[in-house]
C-alpha cells in the first residue's frame, strides 16, 4: 500500500504537504503544488486511515447530522418522507464538499452531546430540536452547531437555524380556505400543547382567523398523536363527534392529511364534498393522495442546502452575515377544498 512518504516522492514535495491536502489545510498552497499533489493522489488511489486522523487531532472531515427523534421506539424516523428527504440532501451536500456524514437518531440532547465528545466531529447538524433542547446543546458543546426547523427562547446564545415562514404559511392557507368561502376550520397538529414549527404554523392560523372576524376557540385545535393507534382512534372519533362542527380541517403536516383522508373515506366521508382537508409541505402524500392535497409548499433541498453552507462557514471561522434564515413558502392548490356558497 502507498503511503504518504511515498506520494511525497512522487510529487517532489514534503510529507507535510501531501498530509495538508489529504485534511484540507490547503488555504496557503499554491494551485500547482494543489494540483500536482492531487493527481498523485488520485493516480495512487489512496484510502486514508479515518481512525488515525481522529487519534492524531487532525480534522476528520465529518460532518454529524443528528435527529432528535424522541418516537423511534415507535417508529422509524426515516419513513417521514421530511426526514428522509432532509437527510438525504444534506448526505448529498455534505459528500460534493469533500466531508463525511456521521447519521444519529438521538432519543434526548444526552446522547446527542456523549456522540459529538467521543468523535473528532467538525460541525453538526441538529434537527428536531425544542427551544430548551437547543439551549443545552449550546450550553455543553462547544463545535459548530447549525439547526433545522428550531425555534429559540430569549437568551444569550448565538444561534445558526435554517427554517421556513411557518408562521406565513398557516396564516396564507387559512386565509384561502376563508376566501373559499369557509368559516369553521379546525386546526390539527402533534402534539397537546404544539412547539416549534406547529406552534408557529398554529399562531398564522390564529393570526388569520382573528383578521376576518372569526373567534378562535379552545376546542378549534385539535390534537393528534405520533403514534400510529392512538392516533387513528382520535381521528376516528373526531369523524364521529365532532366533524361535523367543521367545514375544513387544516393539517400541520400533508403526512397526517393523508392519513385523515384515507379513514375519513374508509367511512364514506368523503373529500372534498363532504369535508375539506389541507395540509403544509407539499411531499410525495400531497400528490399521491386522491383527491390530491392543498398544502402549503417547502423545498427541503433548500434546507440542507443553506444548512451545510452556513455550517461550512462556521467551520472556517468565517463570518456569517445572517443566521436564522426562514425560506419562503407558497400555497399549491389541488383538488381537497370545496368552494361553499356564500
Amino acid at each position: 500500500m502507498i503511503t504518504i512518504k511515498d506520494m511525497a516522492e512522487i510529487a517532489g514535495v514534503s510529507p507535510t504537504t501531501v498530509a495538508n491536502v489529504l485534511h484540507g489545510r490547503t488555504k496557503k498552497m499554491s494551485k500547482e503544488t494543489l494540483k500536482k499533489v492531487q493527481d498523485v493522489i488520485d493516480s495512487s488511489n489512496y484510502v486514508s486511515n479515518m481512525g488515525a486522523r481522529v487519534l492524531a487531532n487532525y480534522g476528520s472531515r465529518i460532518i454529524g447530522v443528528i435527529v432528535n427523534y424522541d418516537r423511534r421506539t415507535e417508529n422509524n424516523a426515516l419513513a417521514d418522507p421530511f426526514y428522509g428527504t432532509i437527510v438525504g440532501a444534506l448526505e448529498k451536500e455534505i459528500r460534493e464538499h469533500g466531508y463525511y456524514m456521521m447519521l444519529y437518531m438521538a432519543g434526548n440532547i444526552e446522547e446527542t452531546v456523549r456522540l459529538a465528545c467521543s468523535w473528532n466531529i467538525e460541525g453538526l447538524v441538529a434537527l428536531g430540536c425544542t427551544p430548551s433542547d437547543v439551549r443545552k446543546m449550546k450550553q455543553q458543546m462547544k463545535l459548530p452547531v447549525v439547526f433545522i426547523d428550531s425555534y429559540f427562547e430569549d437568551d444569550d446564545y448565538d444561534y445558526c437555524n435554517i427554517g421556513l415562514d411557518d408562521f406565513g404559511g398557516g396564516y396564507e392557507m387559512t386565509n384561502y380556505l376563508i376566501h373559499r368561502g369557509h368559516r369553521r376550520i379546525a386546526f390539527l397538529a402533534d402534539e397537546e400543547k404544539p412547539v416549534g414549527v406547529d406552534r408557529e404554523r398554529l399562531r398564522g392560523y390564529q393570526r388569520a382567523l382573528a383578521e376576518n372576524g372569526i373567534p378562535f376557540r379552545e376546542q378549534d385545535y385539535v390534537p393528534l398523536s405520533f403514534r400510529k393507534q392512538t392516533r387513528h382512534t382520535r381521528l376516528w372519533e373526531f369523524s364521529k363527534e365532532r366533524l361535523k362542527d367543521y367545514t375544513a380541517l387544516f393539517f400541520a403536516s400533508d403526512f397526517y392529511a393523508s392519513d385523515a383522508v384515507n379513514i375519513f373515506q374508509s367511512q364514506g366521508i368523503m373529500v372534498p364534498e363532504d369535508i375539506s382537508i389541507v395540509g403544509f409541505d407539499d411531499n410525495v402524500f400531497a400528490e399521491h393522495l386522491r383527491p390530491m392535497l392543498t398544502t402549503v409548499q417547502q423545498h427541503v433541498e433548500d434546507k440542507a442546502y443553506y444548512a451545510f453552507q452556513l455550517l461550512h462557514k462556521l467551520i472556517k471561522g468565517e463570518t456569517c452575515e445572517e443566521k436564522n434564515i426562514h425560506l419562503p413558502v407558497k400555497l399549491v392548490i389541488r383538488e381537497s377544498v370545496k368552494t361553499l356558497n356564500s
